[in-house]
């Protein structure tokens, strides 16, 4: 996967429909924050960024901790990417130190697709900003959405075996976790349309989805729930799945 490839995967499956919008304005006490990749000159943009449900970091300058309030943060710049938590920081009155930075966890990304955690290992930079208030979406009925129970007529799911054989019916497994060199991704089942293991690496899988992005990695579930067309359910381990094509 090329570098231009796994930012599009990210901006895709964390929903960045966000970035820094001129016509936007400040909502108060809210930032949002643009998380730079190693390697990666896209940013990957959060809104009202939190660790844990805080709004500060951890660390330790010398040799005293320190709690670092995104409040008062302008920019965190990793001195040695990848290696350690050394980062100088940018404070919004213009003021830089060093700091050794104590995450209490991975960076993670929800929204109504997937969730995505992000390890700290793999940032360059974190960019602080006023998150921008989005005019509120027209009143509009859901849509309602048909139970993932049973097998609906004219549609199925089509699990093929390492065997040789094909299954259909309708998987009930609602998530697939998918972890890759940048991240840990959490699919809805819906937004799937296929998965294709790999024949020699158990577990290691090309995930497509319906919006046409692909990625690869170490697809977690087991077991994969699936009720058969004549009802019976069943569950497989996924090493015995050459691949699953999702039909709805």
């Amino acid at each position: 996967m090329t570098l231009k490839t796994t930012w599009k995967c990210y901006a895709v499956l964390a929903l960045m429909e966000i970035l820094f919008a001129g016509n936007a304005f400040a909502q108060a006490g809210k930032l949002q924050t643009a998380i730079f990749l190693i390697g990666v000159q896209q940013p990957i943009v959060i809104q009202d960024f939190a660790i844990n449900d805080n709004f500060f970091y951890d660390a330790v300058r010398e040799g005293k901790p320190v709690k670092l309030s995104f409040q008062d943060l302008k920019e965190i710049k990793f001195l040695n990417p990848g290696k350690n938590f050394e980062t100088e920081v940018i404070f919004n009155d213009g003021k830089r130190e060093t700091y050794l930075l104590q995450p209490a966890s991975d960076i993670t990304v929800t929204s109504e697709s997937s969730i995505v955690s992000i390890s700290h290992t793999k940032v360059s930079r974190i960019a602080f900003s006023p998150m921008p208030v989005q005019p509120p979406p027209p009143n509009a009925p859901p849509v309602p959405q048909p139970p993932r129970q049973g097998v609906q007529p004219g549609t199925f799911d089509r699990v093929i075996l390492k065997s040789g054989d094909t299954l259909s019916g309708q998987i009930q497994t609602t998530t697939f976790t998918v972890r890759t060199a940048y991240g840990t991704f959490h699919f809805v089942t819906p937004k799937i349309a296929s998965i294709e293991f790999d024949a020699k690496e158990p577990n290691t899988a090309v995930v497509l989805l319906r919006d046409g992005d692909r990625l690869s990695g170490t697809v977690e579930v087991d077991p994969v729930l699936f009720v058969m067309t004549s009802g019976q359910g069943i569950s497989f381990d996924s090493k015995t799945i050459k691949s699953i094509q999702f039909k709805r």
